[in-house]
């Protein structure tokens, strides 16, 4: 019986040839296996799987709009990082951080927001 690390991997492979029918067997291993609980960290096997060949998708949380000078520092930022050849990224807006930024890549966020930190003083993690 395979891992889950090693559906991953097989998955991380067919998808960086083209082939998503991968997608539709790792559903189905999840389900014959009785492990669809797992799907989401399968999901994160497989995203860390694809960044190890050079693919990284990041998720970039600001408090507004980035200008495409930040956007390109952060982009620069992720791939010397990361070893990325190969970044995607998804920008989102969330007002309520106040201001700062969010990283999150396969395997670890960067959290320096204005939220964050307010909250780490309110706690006395400081």
């Amino acid at each position: 019986m395979a891992s889950r690390g090693q559906v991953a991997a097989f998955v991380a492979r067919e998808l960086r040839q083209g082939r998503t029918e991968a997608l539709k067997q790792a559903a189905a291993w999840l389900h014959d296996t009785g492990r669809v609980r797992q799907a989401k960290y399968l999901a994160e096997d497989v995203a860390a799987a694809v960044a190890r060949e050079g693919y990284v998708f990041a998720r970039i949380t600001t408090a507004r709009e980035l200008s495409e000078d930040a956007r390109a520092a952060i982009e620069s930022y992720i791939k010397s990082q990361t070893g990325a050849e190969t970044l995607e990224l998804e920008m989102a807006v969330d007002r309520d951080i106040i201001g700062g930024v969010r990283v999150e890549i396969p395997g670890a966020e960067l959290d320096a927001t204005v939220r964050r930190k307010l909250a780490r003083f309110a706690t006395g993690g400081y």
